[in-house]
């Protein structure tokens, strides 16, 4: 192509010179892009060793706090009573109650009959006393 008529139509040579160039721009394009696909796939490998190693580091303190945790709910259950030894503890306080119930009542029992005894007693005091007077 002429610089000075840009009406006339291309001739072989204008395409000739214009896939020159244009096989020259591609070159250089594709070398840029190789260039920048490498730097970019460096700065990748760089970010995703760093967020590896970032995880490595969580995923060790996880675990560490899940042993604790584990640790923890094993003492846990070791000393928390289950639903068997509640009802044994409650059985043996209504045992326990009951018994003293009965105590209470047999106490009470023991204290009327003493009642009884006394009067009874004071009874028999009072007629060997007038028998004791009536025989002399």
């Amino acid at each position: 192509m002429k610089a000075d008529n840009n009406r006339e139509p291309a001739t072989k040579g204008d395409l000739t010179k214009l896939e020159t160039m244009l096989k020259g721009d591609l070159a250089e394009l594709k070398t840029a892009f190789k260039d920048d696909l490498a730097g970019l796939r460096t700065e990748v490998k760089g970010d995703l060793a760093e967020l590896k190693t970032e995880l490595d580091g969580k995923m060790k303190n996880v675990y560490l706090e899940t042993i604790k945790l584990q640790s923890r709910v094993a003492n846990i259950e070791e000393k928390m009573s289950t639903k068997d030894d509640i009802n044994r503890i409650l059985s043996a306080i209504d045992k326990f109650a009951g018994m003293a119930d009965n105590y209470k009542r047999k106490d009470m029992e023991r204290g009327h009959m003493l009642m009884e005894q006394h009067d009874k007693l004071q009874d028999h005091e009072t007629r060997l006393t007038a028998l004791e007077t009536e025989v002399k």
